[in-house]
């Protein structure tokens, strides 16, 4: 598989990502801006029910586990990218090393090559 297939499907992948990622923060917003119906006993009304909307009693708490568990998968999310960063650097730095010292290489031999040429021309062979 050529690293352009490669890049290809990480373009593709993530754009799909993304654009699934964005219509659900937006259905999310849109859920958010309802405000819920007061059903059951369990909920309870804002002092001021003509300016704020119902809540239910737990909704502070379930905002915060909400939060906590954002929190907790940014940091997830964080720490990989950091990782395969670093190993993509990784890659990187040997992969020109490994070019550096090929290149090194190449140029002895082509000096060797021009050594052995002007050896050749400062003593040539002689036929008779």
């Amino acid at each position: 598989m050529s690293p352009r297939f490669l890049w290809f499907f990480l373009g593709a992948g993530l754009g799909a990502w993304w654009a699934t990622n964005k219509k659900m923060n937006i259905d999310c917003h849109v859920h958010r801006m309802l405000p819920p119906a007061p059903t059951g006993p369990g909920e309870q009304m804002a002092p001021n029910s003509s300016q704020l909307p119902a809540q239910p009693m737990g909704y502070n708490r379930d905002w915060e586990q909400e939060r906590a568990r954002v929190r907790e998968f940014s940091q997830t999310a964080g720490d990989t990218v950091a990782e395969l960063s670093e190993a993509t650097l990784n890659t990187i730095l040997q992969a020109t090393e490994a070019l550096k010292a090929k290149m090194a290489e190449h140029r002895a031999i082509r000096e060797e090559e021009r050594r052995i040429e002007e050896e050749r021309r400062r003593n040539p062979p002689r036929y008779v």
